[in-house]
Formats: C-alpha cells, structure tokens, sequence
C-alpha cells in the first residue's frame, strides 16, 4: 500500500479579491466565486465601542438594528429571512458594527429589500429596547456569578482601565441609562457611506453590483462622528485576588497588553503563544492538565483588535490547586526566557500554525475573513503569506528574547477570583 506523500507547506495563498467603490463611495471587497450557490455578505460600519457617548450603545443599537424598521416588524423580518432560507445576524465588537447575511444566490435580489430597511430606516422600537435591557441585565446577573467572568472582565478593566472602549465592562446600570434617542443618535451618527465596507463572497456578478448600489445608495456620503482620542497608558500590573465563597473552584487569568497585528513583534509573540500555551500539546497543557492533573484545561492566547491587542493565559483549578498552578505557570514562563526550544518542537510548532492557517483558508467562506481582517486593519493583501515566511525565519534565540521582554513576571496582571 503506497502512503501519501507528506509535503511540508512553503507558500501561503488568499484567494485574489478585487475592491470596488459604490456610486456613494462605499468600498465593496469581493471575493468572486462563481459557481456557489451561495452569497455571505458582511456590512462592517465603523461604529464600535470608540464612537460611542455612552458605555453599552453601540452594542445595544446594532443588536436592535433588525427588531424592526419602518416597514417591518421584528416578527415579519425574522418571517422573511426564514421564508428564503437565510441567516441574517447583526453584532457591535470592541470596533465595528456588523450586519452578517448568508443567503442562496437565487434569493439574494428578494432579500436585499429587507437590509435596505434595516440599515436605512430602523425603528428602534421602545418595546423591544426595554426587551432587550431585561433580558441582557438578567443575562449579566447570571454571568457576574461566574469566576470565569469575572476574571476576564477585571483582567481586560486592569490592562486597559474602566473607561477605556477595550477596558470597560458594561454593567446593569449602563443597560438602565440607555433611552431610545442614544441609539438614533448613534445610528444617524455613524452609519453613514464613509463609514461603511462591504464585504461579499459569492456568485458576483455585475448584476449583484447593479443590486448593492440600488440598496446601499440611500445610505448618505455625510462625515460621522469621529473616534475618541483615547491613549492606550500602561496598565495596572500585579497580583489581584477577588473573593467568591459561592464556588469550588478558582479562576485565574494573567495577561498584559501587546499590540496590534501590524507590529513586528507579533509573528515571533504568535509562535511563542503557540509553543507555552496555544493548542493541546502546548507546555502549559502538557505539564499543567496531562502531567499534573491540576486543571481540565489550560491555556494562552493573544487576542488581537483593530487598535491594540493583548496576551492571557487562562485556566481554572480546584482551590487546593491555586498555588501549585501558579508556580507551574511561571515556571513555564521562566524556561522560555532561559532555555533555547529544540528545533524539533519548532518545527512541530510551525508546521501546526501553517496547517491551522490552511484551515482558515479552506473554501471562499473562511477565507472572508482574513480578506476583513486584512482591509479593517489596513494590513495588504501579502501581510498572511509574508507572517508566515517570518514565523518560519524565527530561531530559539528570538523566542528567547521576546520572552524577556514581554513576560517579565512584573509587566503581568495576575488575577485570581474564588474561594480565597
């Protein structure tokens, strides 16, 4: 029996998309895929957390943008999309606002009615705003009875503070204050053509492009409201223990904040993420979860915005368990700033970003979403394949000056919230 060959992965390829501007400005990025069946289309409005006046708005108003417009209710809009088969969703990140339609490409026409009203006309109906600060403020007091929640929201206020659009966690008052006339007023605001992007993978014809600017004209060429100069100050490093005699376990989260992904420093931070603690044969795994026993699971991440981004690493353990964990994390920590990794783990290591990256460019869908992420962070369209040319360059020796110079023990925040 003749086995596959085994080829090691040289070149990284995002399939070629072309960018075209609407008749009101509105850059539309399409990946064209002509024999699908299917269109997913994202409507990106920069319109997130550092454009809005009051904690919680730019959430509450995008999550509201499809329960109701001028001609539809929320009913009959959740009716239309399910008639067509489509899936329709509309979300706020730390960033962006972001309308997310998949629909068959036969249907595309007999939808886009239905986005033009909800980016054009949306009601902001008292009833379903009073229905949505109820449920979201029942949703939160369940969530700050968790450690796990807990952790991360006074990890994330830590390193970027509690006024800062990525620092701040909404709390049951943010959800009280907010009225109708903030979400029209952050919706007239920012969703404007200068302000949009669309991205739309499919069957695209010239057809499909007569279509958007049928609908999308209507959104005006007007200046919006201009992001807040917010500095990104250091953070507040230490150890941070915060009670919770309800549970039997305890959360821990250490982490400090980073950079975005235009930085030079974030391939070789991507590859030692992966090697301490970023898939299941990670160091802080092998030794914490498989060797030790002391968690179920346990690991590291570097969570990248638009503007900043920040490095965690996150487990939870039985109490008996706390101290042991934390001096095996650090211990972890400590071998990376003083013992070269052996060439035979990094390559184990790259070869395994190299195929998690194939994986994200496995059909036109997935590959949506490296082409957002290269516009929104203004990144060009060889950053994917030059990120892993420099993945592969990087010796033991820069793992070990990185690890000097962004895990030193006092430029971390270590929280810890249970029974202690």
């Amino acid at each position: 029996m003749n086995l596959p060959v085994i080829k090691e992965i040289k070149k990284f390829y995002i399939p070629d998309y072309q960018t075209i501007f609407l008749n009101n400005g509105i850059s539309c990025h399409i990946l064209n895929v002509p024999d699908s069946e299917v269109i997913k289309m994202e409507v990106v409005f920069d319109a997130g957390r550092f454009y809005e006046k009051k904690h919680g708005v730019a959430k509450t108003t995008a999550s509201l943008l499809k329960e109701g417009t001028e001609k539809y209710s929320s009913k009959e809009i959740a009716e239309n999309i399910d008639f067509y088969g489509a899936s329709l969703s509309t979300s706020a990140t730390m960033d962006i606002s972001l309308l997310q339609l998949y629909t068959l490409e036969k249907y595309f026409d007999n939808i886009m009615p239905i986005v033009h009203d909800i980016i054009t006309e949306p009601s902001f109906n008292e009833s379903e705003l009073e229905k949505y600060k109820r449920r979201n403020i029942e949703n939160l007091k369940i969530e700050l009875s968790k450690n796990e929640v807990l952790a991360y929201r006074h990890l994330t206020e830590k390193i970027y503070g509690d006024n800062h659009p990525y620092g701040y966690n909404t709390q049951k008052e943010d959800y009280e204050n907010i009225v109708r006339s903030d979400l029209i007023d952050h919706f007239t605001t920012n969703i404007t053509a200068q302000k949009t992007q669309i991205f739309i993978t499919g069957n695209i014809n010239d057809g499909k492009v007569k279509t958007l600017n049928k609908y999308f004209c209507y959104l005006e060429n007007k200046n919006g409201l201009k992001e807040k100069d917010i500095s990104f100050d250091t953070g507040k490093t230490g150890s941070f223990t915060y009670s919770n005699n309800r549970q039997h376990q305890t959360s821990i989260r250490i982490g400090r904040r980073l950079f975005n992904r235009s930085h030079e420093d974030y391939p070789g931070m991507y590859l030692l993420n992966t090697i301490l603690g970023g898939y299941f044969g990670s160091r802080l795994n092998a030794n914490i979860r498989e060797d030790k026993g002391y968690t179920y699971g346990i690991y590291s991440m570097i969570d990248m915005m638009i503007k900043d981004g920040y490095f965690m690493i996150s487990t939870d353990v039985g109490n008996e368990y706390l101290d042991n964990t934390l001096k095996e994390i650090h211990k972890e920590i400590d071998i990376l700033k003083t013992e070269p990794v052996s060439g035979e783990e990094l390559h184990l290591v790259k070869n395994y970003i190299k195929g998690n990256f194939l994986s994200m460019v496995n059909g036109p869908l997935h590959s949506s979403n490296l082409i957002k992420t290269i516009e929104l962070s203004g990144l060009g369209k060889s950053f994917y394949s030059e990120f892993l040319n420099k993945i592969d360059s990087i010796d033991s020796n820069v793992i070990i000056d990185l690890a000097n110079k962004y895990l030193q023990k006092e430029s971390l925040t270590e929280i810890i919230v249970g029974a202690v």
